[in-house]
C-alpha cells in the first residue's frame, strides 16, 4: 500500500466513524451511544474506532464539532478586551443560528450529561483565555466578585443563552444577539465602576 493510498484509507475510515457517530447522535437526539454502537454503525471493530479516537470523549468532541461548528470558540480566541469578546458574539451567534437545530440537540445532550466535560473539552480549559482577558481588565476586583461576574458574563454570552432567547422568548436572531450584547455591556459597565472603587480604596488605605 502506497503512502497516498494509506492516507486516503485513514481519512476514509475516520470519516466513516464520524458519520456513524453523527447519525447516532441525530437518531437518538443525544450522546447516549457507546463506542461499540459507533463501530457497528460504521461496519468496523471497536478497536479500530479507538485507534482513531483513544477515548469516548474525544470521539464525542469530534462529533460535536462535526455537528455544530457554531459551538466552537474561534471568534473569541484572539480577543484582547471584554468589549472585543462582546463584539465577537455577532459572528458566534450567526454560526449558531446557521446550525440551529443541531446546536439545540448538542446543548440538550450537554445539559443532560453527568460528565463535567463538554464533548471532550474541559469547560475551564475552554474559558481560560477569556478569563485571563477579564482578569487583566479588572485587576482590582476581589477574587470572589471577579469569579461571579465572569461566570455570569460567560453564561449570558453562551450559545445556550442564545437558544433560550430565541426559543423561549421568540426573539429574532438580531433581537437575541442585540439583547445579549446589551446585557453583557451593562455587566461590564458595572464591573468597571466596582473595579475603580476597589482601586481607589486600595490607594487611600
Amino acid at each position: 500500500m502506497t503512502t497516498l493510498t494509506a492516507t486516503r484509507h485513514t481519512e476514509a475510515t475516520r470519516k466513516a466513524i464520524l458519520e456513524a457517530a453523527v447519525d447516532l447522535f441525530l437518531d437518538r437526539r443525544s450522546d447516549d451511544f457507546s463506542v461499540q454502537d459507533v463501530a457497528d454503525r460504521a461496519g468496523l471493530t471497536h478497536r479500530t474506532v479507538y485507534r482513531y479516537f483513544p477515548t469516548r470523549q474525544e470521539l464525542l468532541g469530534a462529533t460535536a464539532r462535526q455537528l455544530a461548528p457554531g459551538m466552537d470558540d474561534e471568534p473569541f480566541s484572539e480577543v484582547s478586551t471584554v468589549e472585543g469578546w462582546i463584539e465577537a458574539l455577532a459572528a458566534h451567534f450567526a454560526r449558531t443560528e446557521a446550525n440551529f437545530e443541531v446546536v439545540r440537540r448538542v446543548v440538550v445532550a450537554i445539559l443532560a450529561s453527568a460528565d463535567k466535560t463538554l464533548f471532550g473539552q474541559d469547560l475551564r480549559g475552554r474559558d481560560t483565555h477569556r478569563w485571563e482577558v477579564f482578569h487583566h481588565q479588572f485587576p482590582h476586583l476581589p477574587e470572589g466578585d471577579a469569579r461571579r461576574t465572569f461566570a455570569t458574563l460567560r453564561h449570558l454570552t453562551s450559545s445556550t443563552s442564545y437558544l433560550l432567547y430565541r426559543l423561549r422568548f421568540g426573539l429574532s436572531p438580531t433581537e437575541a444577539t442585540e439583547a445579549i450584547q446589551s446585557c453583557a455591556s451593562q455587566i461590564v459597565e458595572q464591573a468597571v465602576r466596582r473595579d475603580r472603587a476597589a482601586e481607589q480604596g486600595r490607594t487611600t488605605s
